[in-house]
């Protein structure tokens, strides 16, 4: 579920966040230029000074965590009734990994009264349209059997209407549950929901025993074998509840990650959330910057039509601003926004520059099903709304078949038959979107920098004024993992030649870099239009 964010708001990042002050012991030393000349042959790797921002310990796996968003319905389907299920996830697991992806978030699986899931009737089961609490119990198990995690959705600003105790409530004050939604008139017919939506009526948090019930749920999850809760609408909920919800989760499994869905551009917004005791947070800022709005089709800084210098901002963030442990997910689409394929106007150049900048830089990268094959989707504006950015998964040329789902299937649907876009076709290709993913998640594992959250933004790119470039490293006490990898993304219409000789980080000679985008090539400076430069130089 998301917040809507002004536009005004929304602009500002790029102007505001890189200039927030650092705290008084930042980690100043990897902003600063080395005082000592490379030799030709091992690059300089910066060493980073005491930093006393506040710290939270979240667990260890996540730092290496690569998250795949499912929507179940859409996904795979088992058992031929047309809807995606849980066990088609679990017979789907080889393909996760050869994205490189090792964490499934789900979105909700619970029984609903729609077909989004987030409104909740039974927060203690499964719907039954994607299976039982044995084939949940069985898809978490088989995640762990290959040392992946399991991240599910909890929904704990709202529930259904037709969930058990809000019907017991309607119209009824002397209900036991009176007390347990926001009722705004004497005869508890009308209510607060969200956004107006009288399907969605909104829990109330001032009542002890709400909390106890949706905490004790989100436990129930983690025993059954979740790993984590993705907390939908953060924002909506009194922050008081986040830091209970921690203390029980923490207090039983230490190594659950809370991730909180915190929609807006403002980072001061974010780093209360992350006091509040999440764990890792949606980078919205970052995203809003990459693609303007939810809504957008052909703006922001990968299209050209903002500031390639707006994206500075959300990774300095993660050096001065947000609490030491916090995580930041980086993701280009996810089932609220339009998919990234159509916001990037279909061209596959942004589509891969998205995927590279979700993958190889800071932060816990996100794929949305999908988009690893370059699937369409625009919002509707009715009477078809999101469905259109969570159509089933293309996995054959002609949309049918074994494990295609057909529950969504409308003459207005942006991907259809034979289109180019479905695993079947762009498997065999070594160019095709699909491969070039894979490619991400192999580099992503192969490289120790590119886990690292020791990184350097460039100032700016000499010889591109449509680039921003990073400096990425890591370090270790043996030296066996030692690296520095440069990576400049060209988000313009015109190929260049950039200059990294004048950087505050110096790298060894060209000569001795290694492309890792095309490892068969020469090393070049060179940047196509709308293109990636990604050089490696082992120490």
């Amino acid at each position: 579920m998301k917040r809507l964010v002004s536009a005004s708001a929304v602009v500002l990042i790029g102007l505001t966040s890189c200039r927030l002050p650092a705290p008084a012991s930042s980690v100043t030393a990897i902003l600063a230029s080395p005082t000592t000349p490379p030799t030709p042959s091992t690059p300089i790797l910066p060493t980073s000074t005491p930093d006393t921002r506040p710290r939270i310990d979240s667990p260890a796996w996540l730092k290496d965590a690569v998250l795949y968003e499912i929507f179940p319905r859409s996904f795979y389907d088992a058992d031929g009734n047309g809807i995606g299920d849980l066990a088609g996830i679990a017979q789907k697991l080889d393909y996760i990994q050869s994205l490189g992806a090792n964490t499934v978030w789900l979105t909700p699986h619970y029984p609903s009264n729609t077909y989004h899931g987030y409104a909740v009737t039974d927060y203690l089961t499964v719907n039954p349209d994607f299976g039982t609490l044995d084939d949940f119990k069985k898809l978490a198990a088989e995640l762990h059997r290959r040392d992946m995690r399991l991240i599910v959705d909890f929904v704990a600003n709202h529930a259904s209407n037709e969930h058990p105790y809000f019907k017991d409530a309607l119209g009824n004050p002397a209900s036991q549950y009176a007390d347990w939604f926001q009722f705004t008139n004497a005869g508890h017919t009308e209510y607060k929901s969200f956004y107006g939506v009288q399907e969605l009526p909104e829990w109330n948090h001032d009542n002890p025993a709400v909390n106890d019930y949706l905490i004790n749920a989100g436990l129930f999850w983690l025993e059954a074998g979740a790993d984590g809760l993705r907390c939908d609408y953060a924002i909506g909920v009194d922050r008081d509840f986040w830091a209970q919800l921690r203390a029980s989760v923490k207090a039983k499994h230490p190594d659950a990650v809370l991730l909180g869905e915190v929609w807006d551009a403002a980072p001061a917004r974010l780093l209360r959330y992350f006091n509040a005791g999440f764990d890792a947070l949606f980078d919205f800022p970052w995203y809003l910057s990459l693609s303007s709005t939810a809504e957008a089709v052909g703006k922001g800084v990968l299209n050209g039509t903002a500031l390639a210098s707006e994206l500075q901002g959300p990774y300095r963030l993660m050096q001065l601003y947000y609490p030491i442990g916090a995580q930041v997910v980086r993701f280009a689409s996810n089932h609220d926004t339009n998919r990234i394929a159509s916001a990037a106007l279909g061209d596959p150049r942004k589509m891969k520059q998205a995927a590279a900048l979700a993958l190889l830089t800071p932060g816990i990268p996100m794929i949305y099903y999908g988009e690893e094959i370059g699937m369409a989707g625009i919002k509707g504006t009715g009477p078809i709304y999101d469905e259109y950015v969570r159509e089933p998964m293309d996995w054959a040329a002609g949309e049918t078949g074994s494990g295609m789902p057909t529950w969504f299937r409308p003459n207005s649907q942006f991907n259809t038959p034979n289109d180019g876009i479905s695993v079947e076709e762009q498997d065999p290709l070594a160019d095709s979107l699909l491969n070039f993913y894979r490619q991400l998640g192999q580099l992503r594992a192969a490289h120790p920098a590119l886990r690292s959250d020791t990184f350097t933004i460039m100032e700016a790119v000499k010889g591109c004024t449509t680039c921003i470039g990073m400096w990425r490293w890591s370090k270790s006490a043996d030296g066996a993992d030692n690296e520095l990898i440069a990576l400049v993304f060209n988000f313009g219409g015109d190929a260049v030649t950039v200059d990294l000789s004048d950087q505050a980080i110096a790298p060894a000679s060209l000569a001795s870099a290694q492309p890792l985008l095309e490892p068969t090539s020469a090393p070049t400076l060179a940047i196509p239009p709308h293109g990636i430069l990604a050089l490696h130089w082992p120490a």
